[in-house]
C-alpha cells in the first residue's frame, strides 16, 4: 500500500504532467512514472528504465580523479577568468551539471521536458551530497527562459549541450540514452537559442559538439577538443 506522502506526491506530478493516477488501462500512455518510497523513475512501454539518483551514481555523476580547473569544460567556460556563475540550458540527465557544480561552478540549469523536470527536481531534493544543495533548477523552454530572464540573474557564463541527430540507428545505446531521447527529442532550435543566448551580458557562451561535427553557429573564438567531444567557445563582448 502506498504511503501518504508517495501519494501525496504522485497527485502532485499527476497534476504537473496532466495524467491520471493508476489510469486503467496503462497501455494508452507510452511512459509510466513511478513513484515508490525511495525511488522515482520512468519506464517506457517496452519496460526500459530511466532513473536519477545522484548518489546511485549509475550514471558516473561522481566523478574520481578528475583535474579540477584543467578539465576541458572548465577552461572551455572561463575559469581562470574568474567565471563561477553558470547557465547550463539543457540540463537533460544532469551529468554535466553535476560534474560542474563538482567542480565548484555554482550552476543554474533549464530543463523543458516536464518528466525529466520531475525526475531532476526529485533527484535534487533527495541527494545528500552538500555540493548540490545550492543547484537552482528551472522548468522551461531554453529560448523563452533567455528572452525572459536576461539581466535578471547574475551569470558569468552560459553553457548548452543540444541534442544530436544520432546516424547509427542500429547502434542504440544503453536503456537510459534510449528513454532519454524519446522523451527529449532533437533541438531544433538550438541555432535560435545559441544567437539569443549571445546577446546576454557574460563573458562567454559555450556549446558541446561531437569532435567532428560542424559548429552550430560561426564565430567560434576557440574549440577545446577531447577524444569524442569538443567545447566550441563564443567570446560575448
Amino acid at each position: 500500500m502506498a504511503s501518504e506522502n508517495a501519494l501525496e506526491k504522485a497527485q502532485y506530478w499527476a497534476s504537473f504532467l496532466n495524467c491520471p493516477v493508476n489510469p486503467a488501462n496503462k497501455d494508452d500512455f507510452f511512459f509510466h512514472f513511478f513513484i515508490e518510497a525511495d525511488r522515482v523513475y520512468v519506464r517506457d512501454q517496452e519496460r526500459r528504465l530511466l532513473e536519477i539518483d545522484f548518489d546511485k551514481n549509475h550514471l558516473d555523476y561522481e566523478r574520481k580523479g578528475h583535474r579540477g580547473k584543467n578539465e576541458l569544460i572548465a577552461k572551455a567556460l572561463g575559469v581562470a577568468k574568474g567565471c563561477r556563475k553558470i547557465l547550463d540550458l539543457s540540463v537533460g540527465l544532469a551529468v554535466d551539471s553535476v560534474f560542474l557544480t563538482q567542480l565548484g561552478f555554482q550552476v543554474t540549469g533549464v530543463e523543458r521536458s516536464p518528466v525529466l523536470y520531475a525526475l531532476l527536481k526529485e533527484a535534487f531534493e533527495k541527494t545528500q551530497k552538500e555540493y548540490l544543495k545550492s543547484y537552482e533548477l528551472f522548468y522551461s523552454d531554453s529560448l523563452n527562459f533567455l528572452k525572459e530572464k536576461k539581466g535578471q540573474i547574475e551569470i558569468d557564463s552560459i553553457y548548452f549541450d543540444p541534442m544530436y541527430p544520432h546516424k547509427k540507428k542500429s547502434a542504440l545505446p544503453k536503456q537510459e540514452m534510449v528513454v532519454f531521447r524519446d522523451l527529449v527529442g532533437h533541438d531544433d532550435d538550438a541555432a535560435d537559442v545559441l544567437k539569443e543566448a549571445l546577446t546576454w551580458p557574460v563573458q562567454r557562451v559555450v556549446v558541446k559538439r561531437p569532435l567532428h561535427a560542424e559548429e552550430l553557429l560561426p564565430g567560434v573564438r576557440h574549440a577545446y577538443e577531447g577524444k569524442v567531444v569538443r567545447y566550441d567557445t563564443y567570446v560575448v563582448g
